[in-house]
């Protein structure tokens, strides 16, 4: 394992050590790892996250989490100051459903379990049954957290030619068209259609509704847009089209997704303040 910066010690997760949680920031950090050997479940509270894997990248906002599996290269960097939870998993308590990392967002229930994880930190936890059971049980729960659609990730290829069609259909917005980029990768929309498929497992459909579904989050997150113009930046005729295609993406509806940033953070997370990293 590889880790740089004063955010090191709040990642890594090594061998004989027991399941536990612990808080982080607020402050900036940039870790790295080839993998750590337990699985760790990521909670941001404030500010924002990035991920980086061998997959791609993920944006984690406040109130959202990942869960990384053991044994998976990844980057985790916060280039404002932000804060947060992390339950690792030493004991392979988590089936996991998912081929890699997963954001989704923190429900009131995720996040009061993940605030009661902290009661152990990692000498406390060896010691303590309750701190055994309670990791197996919140181990069981965590795969059902992450059954919605895949959320806040851009995709990297193998294939040249579909990144060429990822970084150029990123650059122009959830308004591309297929004949646009197909034209732009300098292929027939069948082979584009194919490739996107066999390399992302995804088609055309799914790809730019989950580009389009990113920036709409982004929109409502950090510029404060309305429904509406929210809507019909991201290629919806209407806003009620808009708010059901959200709905059926976030689990949330645009309202209530944008008022949760508009609050600020949740009062629980004011616990949570441990100094910089």
């Amino acid at each position: 394992m590889a880790g740089k910066g004063s955010g090191e010690r709040y990642f890594e997760v090594s061998a004989g050590m027991a399941s536990h949680a612990r808080a982080f920031g607020p402050g900036r950090f940039d870790f790295a790892s080839e993998g750590e050997a337990g699985g760790q479940l990521v909670r941001c509270t404030a500010g924002e996250l990035e991920l980086f894997g061998h997959a791609g990248e993920w944006v984690i906002p406040a109130d959202h989490m990942v869960y990384i599996p053991p044994s998976r290269m990844f980057r985790l960097r916060a280039r404002i100051p932000s804060s947060g939870v992390v339950a690792k998993f030493c004991a392979k308590e988590v089936a996991w459903l998912h081929n890699g990392c997963w954001v989704g967002a923190v429900s009131d229930f995720a996040g009061g379990m993940t605030d009661y994880a902290l009661r152990w930190s990692a000498e406390a936890a060896s010691s303590d049954k309750k701190a055994r059971c309670f990791f197996v049980t919140l181990g069981e729960m965590l795969p059902d957290w992450f059954r919605h659609e895949r959320i806040l990730w851009t995709p990297y290829a193998e294939n040249s030619s579909i990144q060429k069609v990822i970084d150029f259909a990123s650059r122009r917005g959830p308004g591309v068209t297929l004949p646009e980029v197909a034209d732009h990768a300098g292929m027939s929309e069948r082979t584009l259609r194919r490739h996107l498929q066999a390399e992302l497992g995804q088609s055309w459909r799914e790809f730019i509704r989950e580009m389009r579904m990113n920036r709409a989050m982004e929109l409502l997150r950090k510029e404060g847009r309305s429904i509406t113009e929210t809507a019909f930046e991201v290629g919806f005729s209407s806003s009620s089209a808009f708010s059901s295609a959200f709905f059926g993406y976030v689990g949330k509806t645009p309202s209530v997704y944008a008022k949760s940033f508009s609050q600020g953070v949740r009062s629980r997370s004011g616990a949570l303040h441990t100094g910089d990293l």
